[in-house]
């Protein structure tokens, strides 16, 4: 639990947060005319505000537990009278004007359940000579570099490092140390030069707009050697790139850029620490996301991607040192000259993570029809057909991540995430069968697709007789409140599903494709990897035909990062795919548009 202390001086008001949680941490800073929630960000106090502080979402709740807050609209509308009587308020809408306490409640994200693991398979390939070279040999290190090929210009005509330079690199002179050496490629050029015993690291990082995810790659093994998932603090500004982008483009590019570097700075380093390995033999970082969240990384203008015709700054790939990006106030988890790359992108709304999760899948492969899906705040598709890649995105809004939903939480401890119906109620388990918070988005489908099987929600969305005034009770939290499904939360979900549905019908009537036709579906994304397929068919969000080809592949952006960097030719091979990628435009679409409005309902 946070608490704040709040009192009032002359020029504004002094917040003093305590984090209590066996060592106190104190900071003082003064509330401006932002309010609490603005205070409390610029002192690194996280609350989520999915719908980036406009008081839609309810999720940065605060109690008042000495002094007073007036009781806004907003509050109004989001808690019951026995809350506000409580003290219960949000921040978003708390401008304090006296001294007064207010505690801010755990609400799980710091243990948020992200999904950091893919079915490996052809991506756990072993490393071949192209991108760690092995060699053994009682000759001379330099003779062995030409014996490999690796003095003076690579195949191609790019520029390599001379033979001076790759002794230099390597810190070797004369005989070959035991083990022989190791050489890394990136970027047509070698990057890392090592005795055989050398350890030898890279890092894949996925940003997603609601997690973040990475994975420390043992480059001698082709294993991987840890793993780390976090919630993006970046919530604090809005759950989806639209709030990001209107964001952003109001003036907090900055902070936005600065709050992924932070996470990045410090999501290397807990990995190392995590995997008792040393920084400095990291030589390599890779890092994808969709074309929002590479913004703002980069700091790039986000200006063209909130309006027509939608462009980016960029969609190739960048290439810097991990200095550039790093946070600059906190210890370089890396070498300050490690190379670091940003994968490219397919389009505005199709971006880099999709690509990876192109290259992970290879729908394509195989030649014959097959479906990729990423179903989350942005939902992605993909359809391989007579050596195409048809691409599009469709804005599902944040209702499967647990936002808009009134109880809607992300997948943290605590969050309900399977529900069903018995002996005449609702049952509900949550995750690491914690006391409920909330309700995440498998659990938000599950509740729908049992209200509609045992006629609590009708076919067109709306409750029936049988649900109370207040919605559908799922479970109570630990202090008693009722965890309450509203009419509000079936049409949110309703839309987002409808998104998903549409967009994927548009792409095979587009091709000329039925159910049928498509060999396998490939199901990308945290909230795929855990959702119950029984449940998503039944409220229409898979088509039924489908469930016997669905593939889980979990993170396959961060499982596609892995595939580029444990080899180098899946830098062509990514290339490729995005070179046979072409865009679908929904919007534009008459069938999409048709058809949105009929898949709104569950008939």
């Amino acid at each position: 639990m946070v608490k704040c202390e709040v009192n009032k001086l002359p020029g504004g008001l002094l917040v003093s947060v305590s984090v209590i949680s066996g060592e106190n941490i104190v900071q003082k800073i003064n509330v401006p005319e932002g309010g609490l929630l603005a205070a409390l960000r610029s002192a690194g106090v996280y609350l989520p505000a999915i719908c980036g502080g406009r008081g839609t979402c309810g999720k940065c709740r605060i109690r008042v537990t000495a002094g007073s807050l007036p009781v806004s609209a907003v509050d109004e509308a989001c808690f019951s009278q026995a809350e506000l009587d409580g003290g219960w308020r949000l921040a978003c809408a708390a401008f304090p004007a006296g001294d007064m306490t207010v505690q801010i409640p755990e609400n799980g994200e710091r243990q948020f359940f992200a999904v950091d693991s893919f079915e490996q398979g052809e991506a756990a390939e072993s490393l071949s000579g192209e991108a760690f070279a092995p060699q053994k040999s009682p000759r001379s290190f330099a003779a062995q570099l030409e014996d490999a090929g690796l003095a003076g210009p690579p195949q191609g005509g790019a520029r390599g490092l001379s033979l001076a330079e790759l002794r230099e690199a390597a810190k070797l002179a004369g005989p070959a140390p035991d083990g022989g050496f190791h050489v890394y490629r990136g970027r047509g050029g070698i990057i890392r030069i090592g005795g055989g015993s050398d350890s030898l690291y890279a890092v894949a990082v996925d940003i997603g707009t609601t997690t973040l995810g990475f994975a420390l790659l043992d480059l001698r093994t082709g294993k991987i050697a840890g793993r780390l998932s976090t919630v993006n603090r970046q919530r604090e500004f809005g759950g989806d790139v639209i709030s990001r982008i209107q964001r952003a483009n109001g003036g907090d590019l900055f902070p936005l850029s600065r709050c992924v570097r932070k996470q990045i700075t410090e999501g290397i380093a807990a990995l190392c620490g995590e995997s008792a390995v040393e920084a400095r033999h990291i030589c390599k970082i890779a890092i994808a996301g969709n074309t929002t969240m590479l913004h703002l990384l980069l700091g790039l203008s986000c200006q063209t991607l909130g309006r027509t015709p939608f462009t980016p700054v960029t969609l190739d790939t960048v290439f810097l040192n991990f200095r550039e990006i790093a946070e600059s106030d906190l210890p370089l988890p890396a070498e300050p000259a490690c190379e670091t790359v940003i994968l490219p992108g397919i389009s505005t709304y199709v971006g880099a993570d999709i690509a990876a999760g192109l290259l992970f899948a290879e729908p394509h492969k195989s030649g014959a029809p097959a479906a990729f899906m990423d179903i989350g705040t942005n939902g992605e598709m993909a359809l391989a057909h007579k050596g195409k890649i048809l691409c599009t995105a469709t804005a599902a809004g944040p209702a499967f991540e647990g936002g808009n939903i009134l109880w809607g939480t992300g997948s943290v401890p605590g969050a309900i995430s399977r529900v069903w119906f018995r002996n005449g109620v609702f049952e509900a388990a949550a995750i690491g069968d914690m006391p409920p918070i909330g309700i995440c988005g498998s659990g938000v489908v599950d509740t729908v697709y049992q209200g509609l099987k045992h006629g609590y929600i009708q076919p067109s969305g709306r409750f029936s007789e049988k649900v109370r005034e207040e919605g559908i009770v799922l479970a109570r939290t630990g202090d008693g409140r009722d965890i309450v499904f509203c009419q509000k939360d079936v049409r949110e979900l309703q839309l987002g599903k409808s998104a998903i549905r549409s967009g994927f019908d548009a792409l095979l009537n587009y091709t000329d494709l039925a159910y049928d036709d498509i060999q396998v579906l490939y199901i990308a994304g945290g909230f795929g990897f855990n959702l119950n397929m029984e449940s998503a068919a039944g409220i229409g969000l898979i088509p039924e035909a489908l469930l016997p080809k669905v593939s889980l592949v979990g993170n396959s952006a961060l499982g596609g990062v892995v595939k580029y960097l444990l080899n180098p030719e899946h830098d062509e091979t990514l290339r490729r795919i995005i070179t046979r990628s072409e865009e679908f435009s929904l919007p534009e679409d008459r069938y999409f548009n048709a058809h949105f409005i009929d898949n709104v309902t569950f008939e």
